[in-house]
């Protein structure tokens, strides 16, 4: 555990904590954004309301649009880096359990031959 922007944070989970750091700080961004534009755009319309209320729809919806976009980016690309995560862990287990296999058999056959030796020397120690 570590200490990141005061907050307790396991070393696998900091990647996530940022990630999802990243998106908050991109959304309200993007709500700030939105809010001043919007504002701003009231305050110096020249137009009248029935026209200012229809740009401010348009200007909302592309807004909107805007951050589907990025909202449906950001969430393909957690499905892809899910699934390289996903990929690597399998692989690593595969391997630890491989290699496991492998020491089991090295262990196996260090015991065994460790029985001979003491079966032999029992057997001069009887005689």
């Amino acid at each position: 555990m570590i200490i990141f922007r005061n907050k307790s944070v396991s070393l696998p989970n900091i990647k996530n904590y940022l990630i999802m750091s990243k998106i908050g700080n991109t959304l309200a961004g993007l709500v700030v954004g939105a809010a001043i534009g919007l504002s701003v755009g009231i305050l110096f319309a020249p137009d009248e309301g029935k026209k200012t209320r229809k740009r401010i729809r348009k200007s909302l919806e592309d807004v909107s649009d805007g951050l589907r976009d990025r909202l449906t980016h950001l969430n393909e690309n957690l499905k892809e880096k899910k699934l390289k995560l996903k990929g690597t862990l399998e692989e690593n287990v595969e391997r630890l359990l491989s290699k496991s296999s492998y020491k089991t058999e090295e262990i196996i056959n260090a015991l065994e031959r460790k029985l001979e030796d003491l079966k032999k020397a029992n057997a001069k120690l009887q005689k």
